[in-house]
């Protein structure tokens, strides 16, 4: 049984740039927005905001401290070297704890019980599998090294103890998070603009804050275009 666990976590560790948005999207066609109408639904959408804050801050401060590459080899599981510093020291994955925290934040923005549920459990699921699959590959190549970093880092939850400490002891690198991060933070914004906007329009309010959605909108797709511009002409580029 867990060899089968193992060749679903890398199946979907190889699709998961299309299965999540997939996902994303059936769960908001099943179980659609509700309208900004009562004070749980306003509680439910700044639960989901500050999840999302939370999420896209860890994965910034999970970059900038020490880069890690992602989408393995050949969007196959696959590792040089283990890396144990920087917010790894706290979490073996805090990328996927910040992806979590985004994508159910956007569940919770939504605001329906039903995506909440299935979100929470779906997303729990794959990401589980996928961290089998990592977990057996990283074994069987660093064998007692990773049982080692196994032993003293927790899986998800991060540990805080020294914390401080670790943010001191490296030198923040902005344009590494700028160059392999813009587009996850471009989404992080208009995923939920988008669903604030569908909930206002449910809720016969959207006119009254069409332009300010509007301009937070431009205002985000002008940053990630300038990103983009500067990324691809290398005027700016990783240190790492």
């Amino acid at each position: 049984m867990t060899d089968l666990f193992i060749q679903w976590g890398n199946f979907l560790f190889h699709t998961r740039n299309v299965l999540f948005p997939a996902f994303v999207a059936v769960l908001l066609f099943i179980a659609p927005p509700v309208a900004i109408n009562n004070v749980p639904g306003i509680y439910f959408m700044i639960i989901g905001i500050v999840m999302i804050l939370l999420g896209q801050g860890l994965r910034i401060l999970t970059i900038g401290l020490v880069y890690i590459v992602r989408g393995g080899q050949k969007r196959r599981i696959y590792a040089d070297q283990l890396v144990t510093e920087g917010i790894f020291s706290h979490s073996r994955n805090p990328l996927y704890v910040g992806n979590i925290l985004i994508t159910m934040g956007f569940m919770f923005i939504s605001g329906n019980l039903t995506g909440i549920l299935a979100g929470s459990i779906g997303f729990m699921a794959i990401y589980r599998l996928i961290i089998l699959s990592e977990e057996h590959f990283l074994r069987q190549k660093f064998a007692d090294a990773y049982v080692a970093f196994c032993a003293r880092v927790p899986r998800w939850i991060p540990r805080f103890k020294g914390l401080l400490a670790t943010i001191r002891h490296y030198k923040f690198d902005w344009s590494t998070v700028a160059v392999k991060e813009y587009g996850t933070i471009m989404t992080s914004f208009m995923v939920p603009l988008g669903l604030i906007a569908w909930k206002l329009n449910l809720a016969h309010k959207l006119g009254d804050y069409q332009p300010l959605l509007i301009g937070l909108a431009l205002l985000v797709m002008t940053a990630y275009a300038v990103v983009r511009y500067l990324k691809k002409t290398e005027r700016l580029r990783s240190m790492r």
